[in-house]
């Protein structure tokens, strides 16, 4: 099963910079933004800006095994910083939203699959019930997985900067 860490006391989102090599002042200022704006999302958003696009990894402080990935087209980069930091730092937030919703409905489906996985007397959940080797676990968290992904998609997908994003899911 799946474990969910829910004894960390940080409450504030972190905007880690050590990777950022352009407009370090710049990044700091958005920091600043960020953090003041999301006193209450335990994450560290890890920025690099290699290649003229931005890579943003995003850590949730409550699944130790847990990273999102999201990697913005050159075009979409640079249509990002021509915003003011305000609005990168509204970008952000948003992707971070996003992110937290995700791991939301994951720990959602988990603490519902551990409750069952403690009333699983004939220990059916995790048996291959299916012809392809599925299990009931299987049928329940795939689904779960794909509708994480859905709702990412239909969260970005009118978004004139994170629509072309590449995320890994």
């Amino acid at each position: 099963m799946l474990a969910v860490n829910n004894n960390n006391i940080n409450f504030t989102a972190h905007l880690d910079l050590t990777k950022v090599k352009l407009e370090r002042n710049r990044w700091k200022n958005v920091a600043k933004i960020f953090e003041e704006k999301t006193q209450k999302t335990p994450y560290t958003l890890e920025l690099t800006d290699s290649g003229k696009q931005l890579d943003i990894y995003a850590f949730p402080e409550d699944f130790d095994d847990v990273e999102h990935s999201c990697t913005l087209t050159k075009e979409a980069t640079k249509k990002l910083m021509e915003t003011s930091d305000e609005k990168i730092s509204q970008k952000l937030i948003k992707l971070l939203n996003i992110f937290n919703h995700q791991d939301t409905t994951r720990k959602t489906a988990i603490e519902f699959l551990n409750k069952l996985q403690k009333d699983d007397k004939y220990g059916t959940l995790t048996f291959p019930n299916y012809k392809n080797g599925d299990s009931i676990y299987d049928r329940i968290f795939i689904p779960v997985m794909d509708k994480m992904k859905a709702d990412r998609i239909a969260a970005t997908e009118k978004d004139t900067i994170l629509k072309d994003a590449q995320f890994i899911d």
